[in-house]
């Protein structure tokens, strides 16, 4: 049932605004908005997980775990207009809950968040949405590889995933407070890492700080 070939695949020609009647006919049994929804947000999940295991097996199956349980349990998910953070949450405990049996992780909070460049996307690429040249890239790259995992993976999910403070908050089990906290800290550091970051970036990354 699940089409999820990552190599290639066309972008989803739902916008955001209609996530919600997506999740909505899902949750009513239409074949069509499942793999709709699949399609969908399957790419980004992906992104998203791989920054936690380099497993690309343990990947794979965290995310055919995830659709086919809400197929499964379609009927009893309720109708929500936090589609994406409710994803999100979802994919990270399955990750979480299949790291912790073969590793010494003792929480959610220890789970490394390794921002590395991908086939798919670079990490500059996902977070500011920009060119840049091969040595800027590099740099940004080396820069992010110094931040802590959770600062990496907030900034991962403001501007990759578009999520708000409160969205981040609900997936990383904090409060809204606390991700302010992680992505000013995380932003700063990388401003004084490099100063002509902002201008590069139009200065849109501290707007909502």
């Amino acid at each position: 049932m699940l089409k999820t070939d990552i190599k290639g695949q066309p972008q989803s020609a739902w916008e955001k605004t209609d996530e919600a009647l997506l999740w909505q006919q899902f949750r009513e049994g239409q074949q069509e908005a499942f793999q709709g929804l699949v399609n969908h947000f399957y790419r980004d999940l992906h992104f998203y997980g791989g920054r936690f295991t380099r497993d690309s097996d343990l990947l794979k199956d965290c995310l055919q775990d995830l659709f086919l349980d809400l197929w499964t349990y379609r009927h009893k998910i309720i109708q929500t207009a936090y589609i994406r953070p409710y994803l999100y949450k979802s994919l990270r405990r399955k990750i979480y809950r299949e790291i912790s049996r073969h590793s010494s992780v003792i929480g959610e909070e220890d789970i490394p968040f390794d921002d590395v460049c991908s086939e798919e996307v670079t990490a500059e690429q996902a977070i500011i949405r920009t060119e840049l040249s091969d040595y800027q890239t590099a740099r940004l790259n080396a820069l992010l590889a110094q931040l802590s995992d959770r600062q990496r993976e907030a900034i991962h999910l403001k501007f990759y995933a578009e999520l708000s403070n409160d969205e981040i908050a609900d997936i990383l089990v904090v409060n809204k407070q606390s991700v302010a906290n992680l992505l000013h800290r995380g932003l700063s550091r990388l401003r004084e890492s490099w100063p002509s970051l902002l201008s590069i970036l139009a200065g849109w990354l501290l707007s909502e700080l």
